[in-house]
């Protein structure tokens, strides 16, 4: 060995004793980009989910989908980003653009994280799992600025905390809808109690603020979940908690100007005000998730929850989701799904369902068959049916669709520099 060669090892070892210095390869920053194309048919025989269906929709639909990041010994920055164009042709289609950004940033250290988020969405509020019920579908967009921070107390114990805020608003195609923004703060505490078992504690405070009339409220939430690993196929997780929702909404009164017997009598008119009255609302909510794999190529899993949730309705709602999703693989390329899904909404007076207290739902039922034609290119096809029911009698919606795409799924790129 030289003696240049020599001195730059001594020095390296001095420089990693004394300074906890580390060869420059550990600090390289890694890239890496991912990205899908798809080209997508699909024919819908009521694709507004309309009382009275216009006909038969064909949407021919392009999407890229690209997930980057950028990963570091203490940081990683993450972009994912999808985009779709839609062509519609029939009564009642529209062409559209949808898209997703999400763009995050973390920092970390042996017992901190801390990450903040900045998300836009723009979609057609037809996925059932995340629609908002109380409202038809249409034209939707979404920001959302968050930033949480969590420290590890000791191997077993955790805490963490978040803030966010966002901002929804609805298209001139979805009647009645009304835009409106949130704000949340969450603390929480986990605990493993074993390999297999987790038990966890946290405090949130939402606030909703409707964009037009007096519309407002503040919820207070507490709740207590354990998750738990049953076995090598079976896990679960239960959360039960309890809220109180205080709102201020415009209400609607009919009075008569002076003695209510001139009115009755047909002397003087009633008339229509609206002024703002507070209450009060509380109880329980919960959410639960259970997976079970049969073997290595058949599994199931089926999610649960009720809780108090911002929509478009002009109010607060309780809501209620449910979903159970079934999949099975034939072999390396074939495998199918099938999924179910529900979500409904209760909203209070004040709210745009006609001024009356009333239920909204939405559910689907989909079934698709995936062909892996090459390494990076897969064909599926699907059906779904879905139906609303807003309201009122007689506005129950059906709609049925037949779809069928092709995706191409480029060659992962991971650059180290």
């Amino acid at each position: 060995m030289s003696a240049t060669a020599r001195a730059h090892r001594c020095g390296l070892a001095l420089c990693t004793a004394a300074f906890g210095c580390v060869p420059s390869a550990a600090q390289a920053d890694l890239w890496t980009v991912d990205n899908s194309v798809q080209s997508r048919l699909e024919l819908n025989d009521n694709v507004s989910l309309s009382k009275e269906s216009p006909g038969l929709v064909n949407t021919l639909s392009l999407s890229n989908t690209l997930n980057a990041s950028r990963q570091m010994e203490n940081s990683a920055t993450r972009l994912n980003a999808a985009l779709t164009a839609l062509r519609q042709r029939g009564n009642g289609g529209n062409d559209r653009v949808d898209g997703q950004f999400v763009l995050s940033q973390t920092l970390t250290d042996p017992l901190n994280s801390f990450g903040v988020t900045a998300q836009y969405a723009q979609d057609f509020n037809n996925v059932v799992q995340n629609a908002d019920v109380t409202v038809g579908r249409g034209q939707r967009r979404t920001s959302s600025l968050s930033a949480n921070w969590s420290r590890a107390i000791s191997e077993l114990l955790s805490a963490s905390t978040q803030v966010s805020t966002s901002r929804t608003g609805y298209g001139q195609q979805v009647s009645g809808a009304v835009g409106f923004r949130s704000t949340g703060v969450s603390a929480g505490l986990s605990y493993r109690l074993t390999e297999s078992d987790t038990a966890n504690l946290q405090v949130s405070h939402s606030e909703y603020r409707a964009d037009s009339g007096p519309n407002r409220s503040e919820t207070n939430f507490i709740s207590f979940g354990m998750a738990r690993a049953l076995s090598e196929r079976v896990s679960a997780s239960l959360n039960l908690g309890v809220y109180r929702t205080d709102s201020s909404q415009a209400r609607t009164r009919i009075v008569c100007p002076l003695q209510v017997a001139l009115c009755r009598s047909g002397l003087l008119p009633f008339i229509v005000v609206q002024n703002s009255g507070n209450s009060s609302d509380y109880g329980l909510q919960y959410s639960s998730t259970y997976n079970y794999r049969f073997d290595e190529t058949s599994s199931l899993s089926f999610t649960t929850s009720n809780q108090q949730t911002p929509g478009g309705a002009g109010t607060v709602t309780r809501g209620d989701t449910l979903s159970l999703g079934v999949s099975h693989a034939f072999s390396e390329t074939l495998s199918s799904s099938m999924g179910y899904a529900q979500s409904r909404s209760k909203f209070q007076s004040g709210g745009s369902g006609g001024g009356l207290d009333g239920t909204a739902r939405q559910q689907s039922l989909s079934i698709s068959v995936s062909k892996l034609l090459a390494p990076e290119l897969s064909l599926q096809a699907g059906y779904q049916w879905s139906q609303s029911n807003n309201v009122g009698p007689g506005n129950t919606a059906q709609a049925n669709s037949v779809n069928v795409s092709l995706q191409y799924d480029w060659s992962k790129i991971d650059l180290t520099r």
